[in-house]
Formats: C-alpha cells, structure tokens, sequence
C-alpha cells in the first residue's frame, strides 16, 4: 500500500493540461464550474469505513484505528465524470470541527471548506495513482472502466485540532482529447 511520502510524485510529471488542475488551490469545484457547464455533485457514499492504509498515518490515527467517518463524490458535467473525491476524517471531528460534514449532502464540501476562514489548508500533494490502489479502484467502480493510470492530489483541512483528508482523483474526460 502506498505510503504519504510516495503523494510528492513530480508536478513535471503529470500531464501538461492536467497540472493547472492539481496545482490549483482554490475550491475544485468553483474551477469546474468556471470551466464546465451544469456541474452535479452526487454523493456516491456517506458513512463510516476503515481509513486505508495511506491515510492512517496522515490522519495521525493509531494503528487497527476504528472506523472513520468517509464521504465520497462524483463530480460531473452533464452526466460525463470529471472528479471521483473522498474525504476522511475522525469520529470525534464530527462533533467539533467539522461538525457540517454530515449535514452536506450532495452540495460541495468547498462550499464548506472554503467558506469558514478559521479552516486552514494544508499544502498540496499529489500522485499517480494505479489499479493497485483503493481510490482507483473505487473510482473505477463508480465510473466504469479507465486508464492505466490516473493522477490524484490530497490535502489536508485544519479545524482547531481537527483534520479532514481530501482526496481528489481527476478523470480522463477533464483533459482534451488528443
């Protein structure tokens, strides 16, 4: 299982019109909207879940950690995917910090995010991101088949004491075709 210290793959790397996207730091989904039109967000799962192997030590959670609380998105223009998202974060952040999580439905977690000026951002990281791991492979499952390979980039939220991970994963229809 990957580890965080493997989320620092060169920005160089990555595809010329995908690294605007992974770099950028605003709201993602304000960026889609600029971009795309009708943007949807749907909830694919909201609940609770074994944090993976990767985010552990991310989240500073002990190790056989119970249960996180996880929320995953698909963001779309006009029914084509264009972001697969998964957020984290601990039980106890949901009666404090981010105690909002729950109560997003299918609206933006940025809307959230970015709206509170007392949650701080962590800076950037990012990957590429194979069938070997959890979030292509739950990508996949949400979107249907996809490359070999998908480029991804997370960062943390800071609420006081509390962190929330967000996962964002890009899909293939987010680039021009060529």
């Amino acid at each position: 299982m990957p580890s965080p210290r493997l989320w620092r793959h060169p920005l160089a790397l990555a595809p010329r019109a995908l690294r605007p996207w992974l770099a950028a730091r605003g709201s993602l989904t304000a960026r889609l909207m600029a971009h795309f039109p009708d943007i949807r967000v749907s909830v694919l799962r909201q609940g609770w879940d074994q944090p993976h192997t990767d985010e552990i030590a991310i989240l500073r959670l002990p190790r056989g950690s119970s249960q996180v609380a996880v929320r995953e998105v698909l963001l779309a223009s006009r029914g084509t995917p264009l972001v697969y998202a998964h957020s984290i974060t601990a039980r106890r952040a949901l009666t404090r910090g981010f105690h909002l999580l729950g109560r997003t439905g299918s609206r933006p977690l940025g809307a959230l995010l970015f709206a509170d000026p007392t949650i701080r951002r962590s800076p950037l990281a990012w990957r590429c991101i194979d069938a070997r791991h959890p979030l292509y492979q739950s990508a996949r499952a949400a979107t249907g088949p996809l490359p070999p390979r998908l480029w991804a980039r997370r960062s943390l939220f800071h609420a006081g004491r509390d962190v929330l991970l967000v996962t964002e994963v890009f899909l293939p229809a987010l680039l021009p075709a060529g």
